[in-house]
């Protein structure tokens, strides 16, 4: 009886210790699965909350779109309205945006013409070579030590044909032997990028091109008034950089109000009538197509948008490209800009 006893407390405290650490561990588990709540609800919070300063980014880089096409329609009321239709730096649509602070974040936005830049397509125009376009694109060439001769291999790209022009022109016999085969285009350039299919052209020579050329319809043509020194040296052999820059600080506050009035300048009196005229086939005072580029940042959220804008003889509007997927830092320089960087290369 004694030792009956003497086992049931053992027995008790055996039982009593076996639900302590029962319980125990009952309340680490709860005490666990409280965390791991906690921590997935913190995880979704920060995730909705990335997720709505990201869409509110969008919509801001979607309003400056929106801010941008009503820039340009007004612009082009008042130049309808003065009987002017002339694109030049001086107006509002062409004066660098400052930084826009909203909400939560900034704002950054660049508009510059597209046109200010030489149009690769002008080179094939109505199924045929554009001879001024071609000796224009070689001497541009000339300028930024890029070689002359890559002007026939892009001729081919774009003609219809499958014969080579010259020894450096290139066909689909060339690229179906590459070890990556593929055939020419045989129409116009569809981006700039699309230059590194050509034959002769390499990363490093699309990086220098880049900035003075664009790739648009063959009837855009380029605009004098917001073309930086670089591209206007090339539109004669005989001009210095400096004789371009001073060209174009020296350009009316309004703009030249024709492709005439600009030739009439001192620096092309050396042009013959015929180089003159050929010269004029690709030149122009106004401005179609528009390049546009955002970078919104909302709670160090990033949201970038590059669109290209085309601006009819009627002023109407329309998105010709969006693109979300390219850097801020990559936009191609305004005509303001390129005036800048020409003054630091060699002269």
């Amino acid at each position: 009886m004694k030792l009956r006893n003497r086992i049931e407390p053992r027995q008790r405290w055996r039982e009593q210790g076996v639900a302590l650490i029962t319980v125990m561990l009952v309340i680490a588990l709860a005490t666990m699965l409280a965390v791991s709540m906690m921590r997935s609800q913190h995880l979704s919070l920060r995730y909705a909350d990335g997720l709505f300063s990201q869409n509110q980014a969008m919509l801001y880089t979607q309003g400056s779109e929106a801010f941008v096409q009503d820039l340009l329609i007004r612009d082009f009321d008042n130049d309808k309205r003065e009987n002017k239709q002339v694109d030049h730096p001086g107006e509002s649509w062409a004066r660098p945006f400052p930084p826009f602070p909203v909400e939560g974040g900034m704002v950054n936005a660049r508009l510059s013409d597209m046109q200010g830049r030489f149009n690769l397509n002008l080179l094939w125009h109505e199924n045929a070579v554009n001879a001024s376009a071609q000796t224009y694109l070689k001497q541009l060439m000339k300028n930024l030590d890029v070689p002359e001769n890559l002007d026939s291999a892009l001729i081919d790209w774009m003609d219809a044909d499958n014969e080579p022009t010259g020894a450096d022109g290139a066909e689909d016999d060339y690229y179906s032997r590459l070890p990556v085969p593929y055939r020419a285009a045989n129409q116009s350039l569809a981006d700039v990028s699309e230059l590194l299919l050509i034959k002769g052209f390499t990363p490093a020579i699309l990086e220098r091109l880049r900035p003075y050329v664009c790739v648009l319809p063959s009837n855009a043509l380029l605009n004098v008034n917001t073309a930086p020194p670089q591209v206007v040296r090339a539109l004669t052999d005989s001009m210095t950089l400096v004789g371009a820059e001073e060209l174009a600080q020296n350009r009316p506050a309004d703009g030249y109000p024709s492709v005439d009035a600009y030739l009439d300048e001192p620096a092309f009196n050396g042009l013959e009538a015929s180089a003159r005229e050929g010269i004029k086939s690709f030149l122009a005072v106004r401005t179609g197509h528009f390049e546009l580029s955002v970078d919104a940042v909302i709670g160090g959220r990033h949201s970038v948008l590059h669109a290209v804008l085309a601006r009819g003889d009627s002023g109407t509007l329309r998105v010709v490209t969006r693109d979300y997927g390219r850097q801020f830092s990559s936009i191609t320089t305004s005509a303001a800009s390129l005036t800048d960087m020409t003054k630091t290369e060699t002269r």
